[in-house]
């Protein structure tokens, strides 16, 4: 068994750790000894990713996460190597992790603590080096991810089959992607190692950090590195709402590029639901893949943005419209951040709990009942005479701890969403449409989508009055919506779920309580039902307190922008920057015609092309096809709709669309900036051909 080599190999070790040589003279002793070389070589042959494995150390999970990453030892860094193996005596052999945590001490302060063991075990003996290439050489058929990895977090598999023609090929294809999610305390408290663990070995950290987060934690996080000697690359972004678009994530990626972040190396980020996002798909696209650790510091990213494996991007005013499926490698979770939260902030992130108790865990449920409006009031046991209550503590640890555990079970289970049976999705069915233009907190959105979801529950006999009741005072007592006035624009609702269909595959499958405690999932809803439905869940919950509006329901209620009045500004601002470049460029045609370089014909030809242009959606159009239809502007055809239908956009904030209901091109100011530097190069040339000409210089060359 690996747990009998491994002991072997940490009793060899503890002894030559414990002679009097340097540190880099004892690594080189270890890596000689026979039952360490063993142990290695013989987990590196194990398949550590697979369910056996996994299943074999389901009691002891901070030993199988060790495990998993020594498989790889060929290409860690020694000081890796080091606080791996102390590890693994803090589970099995607690009696010499003080001998081995003093020898990974002293072997982090050598100059040479980042190289490889590959690079080191070229000065053992040679018959020892022999041993481990033939190692090397024996996984570089069998188990390729051990030998040369790109990275230690995940692996690839597949079967390729093909007609002994090779006309016909079919083939299946996995991967397998390892994670670990961590409930602590005090973080950043240079005695916890959980970041130094992971930084120390790769001798720097690039962090991304929300902009909120550096005011308050900043100098705490450079103390704690600097303590450890790891040089930190810091780069603070904002994390609002109105600053999470694809122009953001983009910012990002330049950034990581300027770094040169390896493939191999987490890239830190340090923030909320908004940072999780956006970092986490700016790791997905940099190199097509780059792992990250993340460190949560809301409510929000702390059970739900966090560990999720969906990062995105808003888009079109729509809800995280771009993005890609890529967890961290590492989650944590410290509740002690959520002390410098806006109420309000909090506030909202419970509903992220509240969804997984509903749908997958009945006894997080009466915990929220019983210690909810507490959890709220006291930032969850960070403010107050609650910091002194132990057992308090403890149930806020322990609601967390079950919101996670509900989330990643329902969430890694799927984790490409191949389908949408998809618990953790309750409260998201209708809100993403009315969410943006209604400037809510997503929370509070969130909080008005699941009270109508246990209204229709109820309505399928699938949870009983009582229990519905239940479910929206837990809503109501955190101080979270039940309704809000946009809810009342039917057609805005409707438009909301013809696009989830869309996004789920053609299927409604709207998570809701089926019963209290457990999952069901609603799959057909007319448009006249849907408006019906609300409007009866409407008079319901005009009953509850506040009639049942939130606390604190908007962005701007808690002092972040509004992400509506945003977008507005933004698009006054491009169309005021392309007003004033269609009257520079008429000014231009004016002083060419002026200098006779055009005709009044020319002139009048180019103004009329030029107003047509200067309107962002304009598009040549072929005649209309013998089809009846038109041609598209690449020879394609497609059928003009009927002018007496509504547009078919998808705004709910009467922005203006084109003839086919597609949204005015956006980045305005960005193409009219492309379009300044034209015109700047067509004054140049004007100036040229003002100036005198000058006779041909004579060439100095003879024709022969």
């Amino acid at each position: 068994m690996i747990t009998t080599s491994m002991r072997a190999a940490l009793k060899a070790m503890k002894d030559i750790v414990s002679t009097e040589k340097l540190a880099e003279e004892q690594l080189q002793d270890v890596l000689c000894d026979e039952d360490v070389r063993h142990a290695l070589v013989s987990l590196s042959r194990l398949p550590v990713f697979s369910h056996e494995f996994g299943s074999a150390f389901k009691d002891d999970l901070d030993l199988l996460h060790s495990l998993k990453q020594l498989k790889y030892f060929w290409n860690l860094p020694v000081s890796q190597l080091a606080i791996l193996m102390a590890n693994v005596s803090e589970c099995i052999m607690t009696d010499i992790t003080q001998d081995l945590r003093a020898f990974e001490e002293r072997l982090g302060k050598s100059p040479r603590h980042l190289e490889a063991v590959k690079e080191v075990s070229k000065r053992l003996p040679a018959e020892v080096y022999a041993r481990y290439m033939e190692n090397a050489a024996h996984l570089e058929d069998a188990d390729p991810h051990a030998v040369y990895p790109t990275s230690i977090y995940r692996q690839c598999d597949a079967q390729t089959l093909a007609t002994k023609d090779a006309s016909t090929i079919e083939a299946v294809m996995s991967t397998t992607i390892t994670t670990t999610i961590k409930i602590a305390r005090k973080v950043l408290d240079p005695s916890n190692h959980l970041l130094y663990d992971v930084y120390k070995p790769l001798g720097r950290c690039v962090a991304v950090v929300d902009d909120k987060v550096d005011e308050h934690y900043g100098a705490e996080i450079d103390q704690y590195f600097a303590a450890h000697n790891i040089e930190l690359t810091k780069l603070v972004f904002s994390g609002n709402e109105v600053d999470k678009g694809i122009e953001d994530v983009e910012r990002i990626l330049v950034a990581m590029k300027k770094y040169s972040l390896g493939r191999h190396e987490p890239l830190l980020v340090v923030g909320g639901g908004v940072i999780a996002d956006i970092a986490g798909f700016a790791t997905s696209l940099y190199s097509r893949n780059t792992p990250y650790l993340m460190l949560c510091t809301s409510i929000v990213s702390g059970i739900d943005a966090g560990p999720s494996p969906r990062v995105c991007c808003n888009g079109y005013d729509y809800k995280n419209l771009y993005g890609s499926y890529h967890p961290p490698v590492l989650t944590i979770t410290d509740r002690g951040f959520w002390k410098t939260l806006h109420p309000g902030w909090l506030r909202h992130g419970v509903a992220e709990i509240i969804k997984m108790a509903v749908m997958k865990d009945l006894s997080l449920f009466e915990l929220l009942e019983r210690h909810g409006v507490r959890a709220v009031q006291t930032k969850f046991g960070t403010e107050g005479d609650s910091v002194d209550d132990p057992e308090f503590q403890d149930v806020c640890d322990l609601i967390v701890g079950k919101a996670m555990e509900g989330y990643v079970r329902s969430e890694y289970g799927n984790l490409w969403e191949t389908h949408q049976c998809r618990p953790h999705a309750y409260g998201h069915t209708w809100c993403p449409g009315y969410e943006l233009p209604a400037g809510m907190l997503h929370g509070q959105a969130v909080g008005t989508c699941m009270g109508f979801g246990a209204y229709l529950s109820f309505v399928e006999g699938w949870v009983s009055e009582e229990e519905m009741h239940r479910i929206l005072k837990v809503i109501s007592d955190c101080e979270l919506s039940l309704y809000h006035p946009v809810m009342d624009d039917d057609q805005m609702v409707w438009k909301t779920q013809l696009a989830i269909v869309e996004k789920r595959g053609g299927n409604l499958c709207a998570p809701i309580p089926k019963p209290l405690g457990f999952s069901g999932y609603l799959n057909d809803l007319s448009e006249e039902m849907l408006g019906r439905r609300m409007h009866e869940y409407k008079d319901l919950v005009a009953k509850y307190p506040r009639a049942g509006r939130g606390v604190e329901e908007h962005c701007v209620d808690v002092g972040l922008e509004d992400p509506q009045a945003k977008k507005l500004q933004k698009k006054a601002e491009a169309d005021a920057g392309l007003a004033k470049l269609a009257a520079a460029k008429l000014d231009l045609l004016r002083e060419l015609r002026d200098e006779g370089l055009l005709t009044e014909q020319q002139f009048e030809q180019k103004q009329q092309l030029h107003g047509k242009k200067e309107n962002p959606n304009w598009v040549d159009v072929p005649p209309a096809s013998s089809e009846g239809g038109r041609a598209g502007r690449l020879g394609g055809h497609f059928d003009r709709p009927d002018p007496d239908e509504p547009k078919k956009d998808w705004n709910s904030d009467d922005e203006e669309v084109d003839e086919f209901g597609r949204k005015k091109r956006k980045g305005a100011a960005r193409a009219g900036s492309a379009a300044a530097a034209k015109m700047d190069k067509q004054k140049a040339a004007l100036e040229r051909l003002r100036r005198p000409q000058r006779a041909p210089a004579r060439s100095r060359s003879r024709s022969r």
